[in-house]
């Protein structure tokens, strides 16, 4: 297989959740706030970003 295992014993910890419905819903939703709360900091800081280049225009015209 051109791997460095020697046995495969070991690899079933690798999918201990696999069968379990409950805990992949559970980190689904998880990850799925992880980039909901991502998304949201970044809007909020371009907006703010954003409003801060406007007050800086509107003093260098008047």
């Amino acid at each position: 297989m051109g791997t460095s295992f020697n046995s495969w014993d070991e690899v079933a910890a690798y999918f201990m959740f696999a069968d379990k419905l409950i805990v992949l819903i559970i980190l689904a939703f998880i990850l799925a706030l992880m980039c909901v709360g991502l998304v949201a900091s970044i809007k909020r800081h371009e907006d703010e970003a954003f409003a801060e280049h406007l007050n800086e225009e509107v003093k260098k015209t008047t």
